[in-house]
């Protein structure tokens, strides 16, 4: 008896599979204009057959490494199906990945969520923001610290200097009249040009370079060694210099990534810094809407540039951005009313302006009182002067600072609980910021920023706990900036069609109940 053992879509594959869901979408967007064909070869696999399995096996697995995809193709009969019964290896998926999507996976993204925006519905006036650190994919003990590096580099200069000098005494020693200059500042051609001299000094005068144990050195090879050294140590940490740029910390395997602080620690368990990433999420009603990926591990200085990206993408900004106290500034604040945001950020202090005013901490400025003319009242019934008004222009909007000093504080019995400043207790206060508090704190309380705020939390923590703990895609697998990004899209545009799928199956089973009754 003939058996059929040919792969049929239709009898084999269930009608509520997500293989389904991700031909659908793929076939959605217009993917020519997207891959790279020059770097194909005629005989190369089909680049949309190639992106439905890479992206098939993102919304199944989360992430998927290029070897877990040629066994799929060997295994999974959808994967089969898509494939055509061909059996690429590992390697054609990563030449399909890093040469034609490196340059054009962030268009793809944004083209899958207006795909999604037209068939779901989702709001897209709300974008909850939350960010998590990834750890790099760094080997161990590749530290690079600024600080660090500005003094070994300083120190190794001065040894230097000294054998500089005493390259100059033995020169006097042997009636040379060569004298090298003791610059202020490290220079490496400058230490070239001065080996280039003691290595024709020792040719003319016929010393021998030697090396080895048991073999004794000249006294000008030793100062030649040790400038060499000295020279090859300098030009390591000019390295470092220009690896590190503006930052304070980068890791040797992985310059893009910077040194974070992060919940777990595999050296002592001790949460030191790490290698990482600082992944910022921009979510509305469950789909990835925008991503930001810096180095940075701050949160305050990411949300504007997340926000222009935003608006580029998509033509527009939200009207609601609800977000942890990490985003809370006056930067931040500023670029929201400028740009027609309602402010639903929290910000650093308002957990404490909320705690009950108690012995120990009645002293803090934030539970100080003020009198009708806008002045601090001290807890003693002090009030604070206003000193002076000073214009603070290191952020991206310039803020107007008030200093306020209190007189009173010498002749005060309760100084010793409240300052160690001698001339007085000083506060910095911004009656701007301070406005913007007061509405944050207004919007925030209300019903509408408490339903804001729970749906951030299960929003932006559900998403990134599907995937770090679900998913088990907890750390990064590719190296640099660019590497780092193509996985992070090619994971988020996964999520993305895994909850597509799902608001179908839900909207089907719904339209199913329905008919019924």
């Amino acid at each position: 008896m003939l058996l059929d053992f040919n792969i049929s879509f239709e009898k084999d594959i269930p009608h509520d599979d997500i293989c389904r869901t991700v031909l659908e979408v793929t076939e959605g967007i217009n993917l020519c204009k997207y891959v790279d064909f020059s770097n194909r070869n005629s005989h190369g696999y089909d680049a949309v057959m190639m992106f439905n399995l890479v992206i098939l096996a993102k919304a199944l697995f989360g992430y998927a490494s290029t070897r877990h995809l040629e066994r799929l193709c060997q295994t999974d009969i959808r994967f089969m199906f898509i494939a055509k019964n061909q059996k690429p290896s590992h390697q054609s998926f990563q030449r399909f990945i890093h040469d034609d999507l490196t340059m054009n996976i962030e268009d793809i993204f944004y083209d899958v969520n207006r795909y999604l925006q037209l068939n779901m519905d989702i709001n897209t006036d709300v974008l909850c923001i939350d960010g998590t650190k990834y750890e790099a994919n760094a080997n161990k003990n590749t530290f690079i610290w600024r600080a660090n590096t500005i003094r070994y580099r300083t120190n190794r200069w001065k040894k230097t200097l000294n054998c500089i000098h005493k390259i100059n005494n033995y020169f006097s020693g042997v009636n040379i009249t060569a004298r090298y200059s003791l610059l202020k500042e490290p220079s490496i051609d400058y230490l070239l040009s001065i080996s280039e001299k003691l290595e024709k000094y020792m040719l003319d005068e016929n010393i021998q370079m030697v090396h080895g144990k048991g073999c004794r050195k000249a006294p000008v090879q030793k100062l030649y060694d040790e400038l060499k050294d000295n020279a090859l140590k300098l030009w390591e940490y000019a390295m470092h210099m220009d690896m590190l740029g503006n930052r304070n910390s980068c890791s040797k395997t992985d310059p893009d990534a910077a040194f974070m602080h992060m919940k777990y620690d595999y050296y002592n368990h001790t949460n030191v810094f790490k290698p990482g990433y600082n992944i910022q999420f921009g979510i509305s009603d469950g789909i990835i809407r925008n991503i930001y990926i810096s180095s940075d591990g701050n949160d305050l200085r990411t949300y504007i540039p997340f926000m222009e990206k935003y608006k580029k993408a998509y033509g527009s900004i939200p009207k609601k951005t609800p977000a942890d106290a990490g985003y809370g500034s006056y930067d931040n604040y500023s670029y929201c009313k400028e740009n027609n945001i309602e402010l639903y950020m929290k910000y650093s202090g308002y957990y404490k302006e909320k705690e009950k005013v108690t012995d120990k901490n009645r002293f803090k400025s934030v539970h100080f009182t003020k009198n009708e003319e806008g002045d601090f009242i001290c807890p003693a019934g002090y009030a604070f002067e206003l000193e002076k008004e000073t214009e603070d222009s290191r952020g991206v909007y310039p803020r107007i600072n008030k200093h306020y000093i209190n007189r009173h504080c010498a002749v005060c019995p309760l100084k010793s609980k409240c300052t160690k400043a001698k001339n007085g207790r000083t506060i910095v206060n911004c009656d701007k910021l301070e406005e913007y508090h007061q509405e944050v704190k207004k919007n925030v309380t209300s019903d509408e920023g408490i339903r804001l705020m729970m749906k951030r939390s299960n929003e932006s923590k559900g998403t990134f706990g599907d995937l770090k703990y679900n998913q088990k895609y907890d750390r990064l697998r590719r190296r640099g900036e660019s590497g780092v990004k193509l996985e992070i899209y090619l994971i988020a545009i996964g999520e993305n069609l895994r909850k597509y799928h799902r608001y179908k199956i839900k909207k089907s089973e719904e339209e199913q109940r329905n008919q019924m009754n």
